[in-house]
């Protein structure tokens, strides 16, 4: 698998930004820190945002690492 982010088009590194965001909100939110995850949402692009959704309810269930 090829780490550098740097060859990825537009829109693989618009999905790739999704993702981070998505990785964020739940991270913050076991944290206990503050975040809007609808007001994140919206600033995704419209076609990407099936796709954060996805990505939150995965990272969500994913158990606190320690």
């Amino acid at each position: 698998m090829n780490n550098n982010l740097e060859g990825l088009s537009k829109e693989e590194m618009d999905k790739v930004s999704a993702g981070l965001a998505a990785g964020t909100v739940a991270v913050r939110e076991r944290n206990n820190l503050p975040v809007n995850a609808d007001e994140v949402e919206m600033e995704q692009p419209a076609h990407l945002r099936a796709y954060f959704r996805e990505r939150l309810a995965h990272y969500r269930q994913q158990p606190a690492k320690k």
